[in-house]
């Protein structure tokens, strides 16, 4: 198993280069982990890149999860992450919040990250003001 950059889970998920693509999948047959900055980059580049919307991105996301030989840490946080997200969270907003779900809180002034997160966010929001 080896780590991927996000241009690898593009071509994976993508395939605008069939050439790029059929390693790409060769790779993630071979077993594969995907970092949270890597899927953070891979979200970002399907919104602004390829102009997908966040339901189109969300399936892919979760189509990735779903794959037996895809490592990823958090598995079931990005599950909710990825559902938050297709009711329009921001992604990268959601990943912070997994990333800090073993701290007591996190504090924000954003009041609508703690809307969009829901009641399941995996730490207490503190919103300051």
């Amino acid at each position: 198993m080896r780590a991927v950059d996000t241009n690898v889970i593009l071509r994976f998920l993508i395939g605008d280069d069939p050439r790029q693509a059929k390693v790409a999948e060769r790779c993630v047959a071979d077993g594969i982990f995907v970092s949270h900055g890597v899927l953070m980059e891979a979200e970002w580049v399907m919104r602004a890149g390829y102009r997908l919307n966040p339901t189109q991105i969300a399936d892919l996301l979760s189509d990735l999860l779903e794959i037996a030989c895809v490592e990823v840490d958090d598995r079931e946080e990005l599950r909710w992450a990825i559902e938050r997200h297709r009711q329009g969270a921001d992604w990268a907003d959601l990943l912070h919040l997994i990333a800090c779900r073993a701290q007591p809180a996190f504090a924000t002034f954003d009041r609508t990250l703690a809307r969009e997160a829901g009641p399941n966010a995996p730490v207490s929001i503190e919103l300051l003001t």
